[in-house]
C-alpha cells in the first residue's frame, strides 16, 4: 500500500504543478470541473495515507509528513475555491504546492 501512496503522490504533485501553472497563466483560471477533480484526487490521497499509516504504523517522528500534506489539502479546499479572487486562488495553489513538496521531502528524510 505504501508504494501506491508514494507513486500516486508524485503524480499528484506533478498534477498540482500543472494546475498551478494553469491558474497563473489563464486569465479565467482553472475550469471548475478540473479544479474539482484535482482536489478530489488529493482527498483520495489523504485516505490512502491514512490507510498506509494504519497498516505500516510508522514511528511518531514521521508525523510531519501527514501534517503538512493534510494542511496542503485543506488549503486547496479553502483558498482555491472559485468564489475567491484570482489572486487568492493563485496564492492557495502556490502555498499548497510548496507544502506538498516539503511534505514529500519529509517523507524521504
Amino acid at each position: 500500500m505504501g508504494h501506491v501512496h508514494m507513486i500516486y503522490g508524485v503524480i499528484l504533485i506533478l498534477l498540482a504543478i500543472v494546475a498551478t501553472a494553469w491558474e497563473i497563466a489563464s486569465k479565467a483560471g482553472l475550469p471548475k470541473a478540473f479544479r474539482g477533480i484535482v482536489v478530489g484526487l488529493f482527498d483520495l490521497q489523504v485516505i490512502l495515507g491514512i490507510i498506509t499509516w494504519i497498516v505500516r504504523r510508522p514511528h511518531w517522528q514521521f508525523i510531519g509528513h501527514p501534517i503538512l500534506m493534510v494542511a496542503a489539502v485543506v488549503i486547496l479546499h479553502v483558498m482555491t475555491s472559485l468564489q475567491h479572487a484570482r489572486s487568492r486562488r493563485i496564492a492557495g495553489w502556490i502555498i499548497a504546492l510548496v507544502l506538498l513538496i516539503i511534505g514529500a521531502g519529509a517523507y524521504h528524510a
